[in-house]
């Protein structure tokens, strides 16, 4: 029987997929103005890479940090702190666009690593506050939700920039970007006590079942034997961080010097993979519960089926002809089941696995250093493919072939972890210990209100 989403539960979902949604439209937008920044600079790609390199290191690296630190800070702090932050960086970006002494790469290079960092506050926090404040079928419905604002965003900053910029300078978007960053911000900590206060009473009994004058248990140390799994699960994610952002990074490239598509389409095209990995959150989510209720045996399955599509996409582009308009639309419509594979294992492997921690009271640490992985393989992949595709030998034949090869292996990887993971499961994760996470509550509560989390 389908367990009931509270009110309260759908409030925390749409509200933390609001802050996520802020926190893509003021890390993306630079990327997705690039050709016209380095253009009005007056300099080439190569100059303007630090800038977006810059950001994913400090990005990537913050995750792992603010991961730690969210185990000790309280997550509204981190994610107001996060918010205000990254809406400063934009406003500073907009600077770069019109003060004279700011407009260099140096300068924007700092201003986006700062920016980096800010964006790396918003996960970890996150993740903690839906598995402290959620039951598991309220976790589900919220890591789903939450999800969707990463693809809002995009479609919102692929389809609206092109269009604002016949309007206006790339800067002054960034501008009204960070007023809608901050407009959310103020939303979050307005609708924050609603959310995530209520009767201490009601809180115990949803997440341990046990009467609040009950102490609760301190957090369980975790068995030696999970290292290797999360070893093996950060590699999984860095193949999948590989697909997601390489696919999507080189797409435009692609369909512009296969197809002969013009910039403008090509760049456009790109938000076909946001519109597809909405649909993917659900559709892998409900795999998940009803299916594959081991994310990683999941993960395994999701992988597998990437590798299909992406055979499929390979031969493809080598039976039907470059310029038959079937070719152009299969290409694109099998890029974006990959890419929307790729946001399932982002689902699976970035989203539930850190709730399997929530004994250990470490849900933040994993969570930041499980999405770190995403990151390096973004770093991995942006310049891999590109020497791929300019390698006369190789070009983009080869490339989308090593598309298949990666999720081949990131299909492998997830079997060989599947008895571990279920091992560790069976003998920690979902072991009869009812435990709230450590450093939250750990006497008796007398007040009339408890503050979640």
């Amino acid at each position: 029987m389908e367990q009931t989403i509270s009110k309260r539960a759908k409030g925390i979902a749409y509200l933390l997929m609001l802050v996520y949604f802020a926190s893509y439209i003021m890390r993306i937008n630079v990327a997705a103005m690039l050709v016209t920044i380095y253009t009005n600079m007056e300099i080439t790609k190569t100059a303007i890479s630090p800038v977006i390199t810059g950001m994913t290191v400090f990005y990537g690296a913050g995750q792992i940090v603010n991961g730690v630190l969210g185990d000790k800070i309280k997550p509204k702090y981190m994610l107001t702190v996060g918010l205000f932050l990254a809406a400063a960086c934009n406003v500073a970006m907009f600077c770069c666009g019109c003060v004279s002494f700011m407009q260099n790469v140096p300068c924007m290079t700092v201003v986006w690593c700062i920016n980096g960092y800010a964006h790396a506050m918003l996960w970890p926090p996150i993740v903690r506050l839906l598995s402290a404040n959620l039951t598991d079928a309220e976790y589900s419905y919220a890591a789903v939700r939450v999800s969707w604002g990463s693809s809002f965003g995009t479609i919102l900053i692929y389809s609206l920039c092109p269009l604002l910029l016949g309007v206006m300078s790339w800067n002054w978007i960034i501008l009204c970007l960070a007023a809608m960053g901050i407009a959310i911000a103020v939303i979050w900590i307005l609708l924050y006590p609603k959310l995530f206060r209520r009767a201490p009473q009601t809180a115990m009994a949803e997440a341990t079942a046990t009467p609040a004058s009950t102490p609760v248990k301190k957090a369980l140390p975790l068995p030696a034997m999970v290292w290797v799994p999360i070893v093996l699960i950060f590699i999984g994610i860095v193949l999948q961080g590989m697909l997601r952002d390489g696919v999507t990074n080189w797409m435009p490239s692609f369909l512009l010097e296969s197809f002969g598509m013009s910039e403008e389409n090509a760049i456009f095209a790109t938000v076909i993979l946001a519109v597809f990995s909405i649909i993917s959150f659900s559709v892998f989510d409900l795999l998940h519960r009803k299916v594959f209720r081991n994310e990683v045996t999941c993960s395994a399955v999701i992988f597998g089926g990437s590798t299909l599509f992406g055979l499929i996409l390979y031969f493809a582009n080598l039976w039907i002809p470059d310029d038959n308009a079937a070719s152009v639309i299969v290409s694109m419509l099998l890029m974006a089941v990959i890419v929307a594979c790729m946001h399932g294992i982002n689902l699976m492997l970035i989203t539930v696995v850190p709730k399997r921690f929530i004994k250990s009271g470490k849900v933040s640490t994993f969570s930041g250093l499980l999405n770190a992985g995403t990151y390096v393989g973004a770093a991995i992949a942006t310049p891999l493919f590109a020497v791929f595709a300019d390698n006369e030998k190789l070009g983009w034949s080869f490339t989308l072939l090593s598309w298949a090869i990666i999720s081949a292996l990131g299909a492998i990887v997830c079997l060989v972890i599947v008895p571990m993971w279920k091992k560790f499961r069976r003998e920690y994760a979902d072991a009869p210990d009812a435990i709230e996470p450590a450093g939250e509550v750990t006497e008796p509560v007398s007040e009339p209100m408890q503050e979640e989390a």
